[in-house]
């Protein structure tokens, strides 16, 4: 219960500046949030986990399922213009292993996806396609925080061993 209510203070939070903080800008073709009026950070997030589908991992900036990692947000990145399905554990590496573009994609830390879920509807303005959530925080271990970018909306806890939730990258630019 209190880690729902901690979601909620965030998502207001972050709704409450939705209007001016973060821009969504096309640049080149590719779909990317500049996130630079709000907390953020300027160190490249981490791409991998020591964590697995039923544990947490290492909690420190080197791993992407760490609530270090989750303290701020990083101050520009692109989209994937892809989604796909996924456990937990494959999408962190999935993501890290992507090599379009050059590489250097990761699953969004849960600040970052709600960002985007909040961004949702600039995003489909700007061309992103095919509604798609998941992030890279762990929970509890056996659950991550969940987030949807579907007509409803959601934010929820997953099972990180459940294979049908989506997920997309992004990457620090």
């Amino acid at each position: 219960m209190r880690n729902i209510k901690k979601l909620c203070m965030m998502l207001v939070c972050l709704t409450a500046t939705a209007g001016y903080a973060q821009q969504v800008l096309v640049e080149n073709g590719k779909i990317v949030i500049d996130a630079s009026a709000i907390p953020n950070t300027q160190v490249k997030k981490a791409r991998t986990t020591d964590g697995t589908n039923t544990k947490r991992g290492t909690n420190d900036a080197t791993n992407i399922s760490s609530v270090v990692s989750d303290e701020k947000v990083y101050y520009k990145f692109e989209l994937s213009p892809t989604r796909f399905t996924a456990t937990w554990q494959d999408a962190v590496n999935r993501c890290k292993d992507l090599a379009d573009d050059g590489g250097g994609w990761r699953l969004p830390t849960h600040k970052e996806a709600v960002l985007i879920y909040i961004l949702w509807p600039e995003l489909r303005k700007a061309g992103l396609t095919n509604a798609a959530g998941g992030t890279g925080t762990g929970g509890d271990g056996t659950t991550c925080p969940y987030v949807t970018y579907d007509g409803n909306g959601t934010i929820k806890m997953a099972g990180k061993s459940e294979s049908g939730n989506f997920y997309r990258c992004i990457r620090d630019l």
